[in-house]
């Protein structure tokens, strides 16, 4: 069965506290399905996963070519390969760079399931992600980042803020209780004004979608 959401993750593969935060929020009813993916080598690839699937009461699985994408699971990247979503299932090719996971997932999600598709950008060194979540708001789809102040690498949250794309800016729980609300509730379309250029200097209050200044 093919979820009404699909949230694509991306994080650096030097944090894991975001995405645990992340996951350890969401309730075991949440009716999303949740793609996680990062810069994995084959040194990291059992502790990512095994690290997330103890943080979580969804069932976490390692990502396979094929496996169609189910509400209520968690699935994680395995090393140098390329994720992408082609009609509900997961498409697995060999990549050994390994080089912007995130927007090459959040692009094909953004094709493949429009208005349903969310990306969440995590903390993370460099700018995946950003071009990502463009194609998301483009679909139809919402964008959540991590509110930098909270992020140990905060680079790839703020490249996501800098493209104006961004419907919520917040810490990776409050990223947690929106998206489970939303999986429970049809969401209200996304905003698709420019996030204000300070957000990335105030802490979130409260998980709402920003307001023009």
């Amino acid at each position: 069965m093919n979820p009404s959401l699909i949230v694509a993750v991306a994080s650096s593969a030097g944090d894991l506290e975001a995405v645990c935060e992340l996951l350890s929020t969401l309730p075991a009813e949440c009716a999303a399905a949740f793609i996680i993916v990062q810069h994995v080598d084959s040194g990291r690839e059992r502790l990512l996963y095994e690290t997330l699937a103890k943080r979580t009461s969804l069932p976490v699985m390692r990502a396979h070519d094929g496996a169609i994408v189910e509400q209520g699971h968690v699935y994680v990247i395995t090393a140098n390969t390329t994720l992408t979503i082609a009609s509900g299932r997961i498409r697995m090719t060999p990549n050994p760079t390994g080089l912007y996971p995130g927007d090459i997932l959040f692009t094909s999600l953004a094709k493949d399931h429009g208005p349903g598709a969310i990306g969440v950008v995590l903390s993370g060194e460099g700018s995946d992600g950003a071009l990502g979540i463009q194609a998301i708001k483009r679909a139809g789809g919402a964008a959540f980042v991590q509110y930098p102040g909270s992020a140990r690498f905060p680079s790839m949250p703020i490249s996501a803020i800098q493209t104006g794309c961004v419907d919520f800016v917040l810490h990776p729980n409050e990223i947690a209780h929106e998206l489970a609300h939303r999986s429970r509730y049809t969401a209200p379309p996304a905003l698709s004004y420019p996030v204000p250029a300070l957000v990335a200097a105030r802490p979130p209050a409260h998980p709402q979608p920003l307001a023009r200044h």
